[in-house]
């Protein structure tokens, strides 16, 4: 366990895996997560997660679900068992959504239901035209950014690295920027998910997504929270919870974030399922070790 507080990174879809849940099933608190989720959704997360099959795992309104309520289901585990309250905390993409339900801004239902606002509209506003994202990784982004000239519909959504980018827009314009990278990269293909998020295209689903979370009302963070669109210490409630349904259509800059890890200084683990955000903050900074609260020995129920 984490002796001294320190800066939790939660993981975003794509870290999904059948076996992910086992051990945890004996923890309250990660038990008593799981059941509000699948209460709230009516997703059998748990048989997902821990028996699959993988596709039903992945599928595109189960996966970011399973993500959410596993990595804080660890971090609610951890802290019965005497973890500390972090320094900090942040997401990557819907990670964020994670990061926002650890900090008591926002219940575990409300993130769950900016989950599915947003998969709901997204479905509605693009039927019809196949959208989606693809990944780019050991091309300078000078030229990614010169190729997509060639792909006006098409928008850098993430910058994971110096040469590690995702691509937002319509399917057939992807599949044209991965035949064009191809020689180049070092692995380059489309991402398993049907929406261009973190791109202008889901600009225009902002009003409607504001409109279907006007429920909610954030709560003071009981820690600050790290933007992954600039790598700003989000300090209130209001800004963390702006900054989270603003999300969808803002830019992931983890190269912003890793900044900001590097100017607090303190430890740093990644709380969810496998080592997604271990693999990318030490890809910008070598120097930094993240530890695993999945890895780790599980806290003692």
């Amino acid at each position: 366990m984490l002796s001294a507080p320190a800066v939790l990174l939660f993981p975003g879809q794509g870290t999904e895996a059948v076996g992910m849940s086992v051990g945890w099933e004996a923890h309250g608190a990660w038990a008593h997560t799981l059941e509000a989720a699948e209460a709230h959704t009516g997703y059998a997360l748990r048989r997902l997660m821990g028996q699959g099959p993988l596709e039903d795992l992945r599928f595109q309104r189960h996966a970011p679900c399973a993500v959410l309520a596993h990595s804080v289901g660890v971090f609610r585990a951890w802290r019965e068992a005497g973890m500390p309250l972090p320094v900090a905390a942040t997401g990557h993409s819907m990670g964020f959504y994670s990061a926002l339900v650890a900090a008591g801004v926002v219940p575990l239902e409300a993130a769950l239901d900016l989950l599915s606002a947003v998969e709901d509209l997204s479905e509605a506003a693009f039927a019809g035209r196949p959208m989606g994202m693809a990944y780019v990784i050991g091309v300078p982004e000078l030229e990614v950014r010169q190729a997509l000239q060639g792909l006006p519909g098409l928008a850098l959504s993430n910058r994971n690295g110096q040469a590690q980018f995702t691509v937002s827009g319509a399917v057939e314009e992807l599949e044209a920027l991965v035949a064009a990278l191809r020689s180049s990269a070092f692995k380059v293909g489309m991402l398993p998910v049907k929406h261009p998020l973190h791109g202008p295209h889901m600009a225009a689903l902002l009003p409607a997504v504001a409109r279907r979370m006007a429920a909610y009302r954030p709560a003071e963070p009981a820690f600050p929270l790290i933007s992954h669109f600039d790598g700003r210490l989000l300090r209130t409630g209001a800004a963390a919870w702006d900054d989270g349904l603003a999300s969808v259509t803002l830019p992931v800059d983890w190269l912003a974030v890793v900044a900001a890890l590097q100017a607090l200084g303190a430890p740093l683990a990644e709380c969810g399922s496998g080592s997604q955000l271990s693999g990318l903050t030490r890809w910008a900074d070598r120097s930094l070790q993240v530890t695993s609260l999945q890895a780790q020995p599980q806290p003692k129920t």
